[in-house]
């Protein structure tokens, strides 16, 4: 049991370290493309950057989520075969708190509303 229990902790670390590197990667582009957006935003000419860059956002965001859900996948199937066949034998207790699958995506999820917001903000003002 013991070499079971260090092989699944490896593998959660491994696990967290690449969720982790995701989620940094995708904070900055993001970031970066807020960055853009705002300085597009003080001169109203290049519209058609803006909707190009919320697009490009909306991409990111898409990308993350799916990566994120796909690392849980990978993780809940981990979990069943580390546990012999018993999914929830490595779950953690429940502590009160929102579970992982709902928090890590939450990020991911924002940025995704916010890219859509700007899309329709902007298509809105230069149709209207």
């Amino acid at each position: 049991m013991d070499d079971l229990f260090k092989t699944h902790i490896e593998m959660w670390k491994h696990y967290n370290t690449l969720r982790q590197g995701k989620s940094s990667g995708f904070l900055t582009a993001n970031s970066i493309l807020v960055a853009i957006t705002g300085f597009l935003f003080k001169d109203p000419k290049p519209v058609w950057l803006i909707i190009l860059i919320s697009w490009v956002g909306i991409f990111v965001c898409a990308s993350w989520f799916l990566l994120l859900k796909r690392n849980a996948a990978y993780i809940k199937y981990h979990r069943k075969q580390a546990g012999g066949g018993d999914e929830h034998f490595w779950q953690p207790q429940k502590t009160g708190t929102p579970p992982s699958k709902w928090l890590d995506p939450a990020p991911s999820v924002a940025f995704l509303v916010l890219w859509v917001g700007v899309f329709i903000v902007v298509a809105r003002a230069y149709t209207g």
